[in-house]
């Protein structure tokens, strides 16, 4: 797969995360928080089955494979999602969207640190350009608002969602270095996550009673959205990506986030988008043209590198 075409699959990956930011914001008000988890992520791992269904080799041979499967589904998943909920309940969305904005940088020095891959200049003016664009989306351009930021339990919670998202794109990264495959990989991340939020959704259920789940369809819909695309079919995509750029490359992407999530609170939650976010969409978008680059000699290198240090644990 050519690097052009997968940076429009991520394009198209940054899109749905970014409808998932604001439809969860929706049903996280109209089911219990372990089984919407639960449910979520059970819909992804069905949909997964899907890509899998003629796979020839469903459980990977390599033992060390399964470790960094299972660390990157524990961290980049069961514990991810927990927290950010969790965090998001405590911290202020600005700046919650702030901090997740550090994600291309944390993943860029953690790859440095794992893979010796090495900055280049188009990398780290894509990362700026990005920061500063994602900076002036959330905090709408005012420096009022920067000035009233306060930090608080939350945004520590959103820090170590930050860093366990990043570390499991290393993991992932890992497990495809051993060959297996990025629907393999998605659809066990899954899987194991659900595994482990089932018994938390039974006792949430069985304490506060079936009646908490909803009864219209709508909302059911709405969850069968959110697993099935931008969770399932997402993840599966955005493994391909890291199989195919790397994780730094593709973590730029992330800073288009934000931008999506405007637009998707505009056309359905009527918030309007202001001037100096459009003015902050434009450096999103030069960051991440600018970071997904990459120079002949440096992808050489990073090959190189990653070819060597396949085998090394974290």
């Amino acid at each position: 797969m050519t690097h052009t075409k997968i940076k429009w699959i991520l394009s198209i990956v940054i899109i749905m995360w970014g409808s998932n930011f604001v439809l969860t914001k929706i049903l996280v008000e109209q089911f219990p928080f372990w089984s919407l988890l639960f449910i979520r992520n059970l819909f992804a791992t069905i949909a997964l089955i899907w890509f899998i269904r003629n796979s020839p080799f469903i459980l990977p041979r390599n033992k060390r494979a399964w470790v960094y499967i299972l660390g990157a589904s524990i961290l980049g998943v069961v514990i991810n999602n927990a927290i950010f909920l969790i965090g998001l309940k405590y911290s202020l969305p600005t700046n919650a969207a702030l901090i997740m904005g550090l994600t291309p940088l944390v993943t860029s020095l953690m790859s440095y640190l794992v893979f010796s891959v090495p900055f280049n200049w188009k990398q780290i003016l894509g990362i700026s350009l990005g920061f500063f664009g994602v900076t002036l989306v959330v905090l709408k351009g005012s420096i009022t608002n920067l000035i009233h930021l306060s930090f608080s339990i939350g945004d520590f919670y959103i820090v170590i969602a930050l860093l366990t998202f990043s570390i499991s794109f290393i993991f992932i990264k890992k497990a495809i270095d051993m060959n297996v495959s990025p629907e393999i990989i998605s659809f066990y991340l899954f899987g194991i996550s659900s595994i482990c939020y089932f018994p938390l959704s039974f006792w949430e259920l069985t304490m506060e009673g079936w009646s908490h789940l909803p009864t219209s369809i709508i909302p059911w819909l709405l969850l069968l959205y959110l697993g099935a695309f931008p969770l399932g079919v997402g993840n599966l995509l955005w493994n391909r990506g890291i199989s195919v750029l790397g994780p730094s490359q593709s973590a730029i992407f992330m800073n288009g986030i934000p931008l999506v999530t405007a637009i998707a609170s505009l056309l359905i939650l009527d918030e309007p988008i202001l001037v100096l976010q459009i003015i902050g969409f434009l450096f999103i978008g030069s960051g991440v043209f600018l970071g997904s680059q990459n120079s002949k000699p440096a992808a050489v290198t990073v090959i190189n590198n990653e070819k060597k240090t396949s085998s090394t644990t974290l």
